[in-house]
């Protein structure tokens, strides 16, 4: 069960109180919820506060894991689960995740979004330099994925690794690696799309890890100089409630590539 908070986040200024506040629908630039009398320099220059109030029922609060999953994220961020600092977003991941079930109540709950400058004497000089080369590349403040709240009940998705496998005589294979961790024992299996053809592979949930072997004939090949998308291919894998999708470029100069789940 997956609940993504998209709607009715409400925006203030940490910094400047006199700034007019609003209400974002995620994915969003924050410059959305504002007149345009706020300029960009302006919202640049700010610390922001985004909380979500989202109301939560027995049906997902009875999963034995609950993930909260926030990515997207284009400058620095706290991120508070009913008060309770649990992760912060430094621009060293693309995704971020964290079981908060122990957190939440059964009725309203406040998620809080603190997109703030971060603190040296807190960061190190390599998590320093993560953030000021994020912040460089993303100077438009912006949250590209709404968060979302993942219910597990048995087995989280944790990443999916791809190998390519060329074969002199034309043709190769993709090899997907899921790797998983169980939560709760029970009969679970993954199911993994590739190239029109699905695999459902069942797990051993004393195993941390499952793989599926396609095999390409006639691979369209893929110039990584300048891509064309009509030579990619999808490939979707779900877990147990989870969907990791990612988009393959078939290529013999690729080696090994990972992703982050859900």
């Amino acid at each position: 069960m997956q609940i993504i908070l998209s709607d009715n986040w409400h925006l203030s200024s940490l910094t400047d109180p006199s700034l007019p506040q609003g209400n974002l629908t995620l994915p969003n630039a924050i410059c959305s919820a504002l007149p345009s009398s706020v300029s960009q320099q302006q919202i640049e220059q700010q610390e922001w506060y985004l909380s979500h109030d989202c109301y939560l029922e027995e049906d997902l609060l009875k999963c034995p894991a609950i993930d909260l999953v926030v990515e997207g994220i284009e400058r620095f961020a706290e991120v508070r689960v009913n008060g309770i600092a649990v992760f912060d977003c430094d621009g060293a991941q693309q995704v971020y995740q964290r079981e908060i079930r122990s957190l939440l109540n059964s009725g309203k709950n406040r998620i809080e979004l603190l997109l703030i400058e971060p603190d040296a004497d807190y960061l190190g000089d390599e998590d320093l330099a993560i953030t000021a080369n994020n912040k460089q590349e993303h100077s438009k403040s912006a949250i590209s994925h709404a968060p979302r709240l993942q219910g597990i009940s048995n087995v989280r998705l944790e990443k999916v690794e791809t190998e390519q496998v060329w074969h002199y005589g034309g043709g190769c294979e993709l090899i997907v690696n899921v790797f998983y961790s169980t939560v709760s024992p029970g009969l679970v299996s993954a199911s993994v799309k590739f190239d029109g053809m699905t695999y459902q592979l069942p797990l051993d949930v004393r195993d941390n890890h499952v793989k599926a072997i396609f095999q390409v004939e006639a691979p369209i090949y893929s110039d990584l100089e300048n891509q064309n998308p009509k030579d990619l291919y999808d490939l979707v894998v779900e877990l147990d409630g989870q969907i990791c999708s990612q988009v393959i470029a078939l290529s013999d100069s690729l080696c090994v590539s990972h992703s982050n789940t859900i």
